[in-house]
């Protein structure tokens, strides 16, 4: 196996233990907190507001620290972060502590998120789609195993040492194998980003940019809201129970492995009209989510939803490569990824806040439908340049599939 893969394999490590655990978890936190404190779904899923608005501040600082320090010690910085923040729910006995404890798990997700991204995209060329996705479906591995394994956990000790013996993974696994595997000249380009900060000025004058900028908004608003309010949803609006509730989110996340590698592939050959596929179908997950009640429906909403959730993931990467190219990557993922979890953050409590004022769900998915075909149309209005210069048709008879030059020792 060649040396970029092995890196796409420590990096699969690390979305597992870091992101992927402390995110799928959360969903299944809220039920037995309810329980126990008799808070509203509206401060409960509150704690995504402040988790993902933290990272969208601190993604635009890691952005910049992508290009200027050791990508080994920012990992190590996100994977400690978060490891505490889940052992630190065992101190959660008030609402404002709960809030506390979600800022610190925001900064360590989307610092481990960007990194990530970044490093394997810098790594790859024609292949870029289908390696992110690759390296992602670490959160589809951790979405696939948490929602049971918590449930089991909290039914077997509580929902608060579920949380902290869900940290094991970071201590144990994701952190050692990264260290080991990656080195610093894995991050390094061989390309001369002396001149980034002029470029990266121009980026921001596009009008691709922007529209950008707006459609990872908008389908970050929609796929958090669903993924924050999905167990909650089936558990009990639909009356299906916490152990289906928590199976459906099992089967959604093991689909979206599917979607991560399956739209990486299709976005290696569409670029921006692969996204507006995926934002579609990520409607039409909304749409089927109103009516569901039997097991066809069910099916039909975890299928959707699990491709559509999967393909959202790896749109950020590509698009900011196809559109603006290689030179610019830290900086440009490190905007986009603010913008899209400022959508995190705003989907989950305005949801809760429709529910808990109309109470029923219609209402806010209806919404949420439009708000996917909304971004659908803006990713459209974004031209793929180095995508179409350099990818679709590569100069120089360079084969297909071809990795980005190694660094230089």
């Amino acid at each position: 196996m060649s040396r970029n893969w092995w890196v796409v394999f420590a990096a699969f490590l690390c979305l597992v233990f870091m992101f992927g655990v402390p995110t799928f978890m959360m969903p299944v936190l809220y039920s037995p907190i309810i329980d126990e404190f008799g808070w509203s779904r509206t401060q409960v899923t509150l704690i995504a507001t402040m988790k993902f608005g933290a990272g969208a501040v601190i993604g635009l600082l890691f952005g910049v620290l992508l290009d200027r320090m050791s990508i080994r010690k920012i990992v190590l910085f996100s994977g400690t972060l978060s490891g505490l923040a889940m052992i630190a729910f065992l101190a959660i006995h008030s609402l404002t502590m709960f809030y506390i404890i979600g800022l610190f798990l925001g900064l360590g997700a989307v610092g481990v998120m960007i990194s990530m991204k970044v490093l394997v995209s810098r790594r790859f060329r024609e292949q870029q789609g289908f390696a992110v996705g690759a390296a992602l479906l670490g959160t589809s591995v951790g979405g696939t195993v948490t929602p049971t394994l918590a449930r089991y956990l909290i039914e077997t000790f509580g929902w608060r040492e579920a949380a902290a013996l869900m940290s094991a993974g970071i201590w144990l696994v994701a952190l050692p194998v990264f260290l080991w595997i990656v080195k610093d000249e894995d991050f390094e380009e061989a390309e001369d980003l002396s001149g980034e900060s002029r470029d990266f000025s121009t980026v921001l004058r596009q009008r691709s940019f922007w529209m950008l900028a707006a459609a990872v908004l908008l389908i970050g608003f929609v796929d958090q809201a669903m993924s924050q309010h999905f167990v909650l949803y089936l558990d009990k609006d639909v009356g299906l129970g916490l152990a289906v509730a928590a199976g459906a989110a099992s089967a959604a996340a093991l689909i979206s492995i599917f979607g991560k590698v399956g739209f990486g592939w299709v976005y290696d050959k569409l670029s921006t009209k692969g996204v507006m596929i995926c934002y579609v179908l990520m409607a039409l997950a909304v749409l089927i989510a109103i009516p569901v009640q039997g097991s066809f429906l069910l099916g039909a909403l975890v299928l959707t939803r699990g491709l559509a959730h999967g393909g959202a993931i790896v749109d950020i990467p590509v698009l900011s490569k196809h559109c603006f190219g290689p030179n610019m990557l830290g900086r440009t993922i490190g905007v986009l990824t603010a913008c899209v979890t400022v959508g995190f953050a705003a989907g989950p409590p305005v949801v809760g806040y429709i529910y808990d004022t109309q109470g029923t769900y219609r209402y806010a998915f209806m919404l949420l439908a439009v708000m996917s075909l909304a971004a659908g149309a803006a990713v459209l209005g974004a031209r793929p340049v180095y995508w179409e210069e350099n990818i679709r048709k590569p100069a120089g008879g360079r084969s297909a599939g071809a990795s980005e030059p190694a660094p230089a020792p």
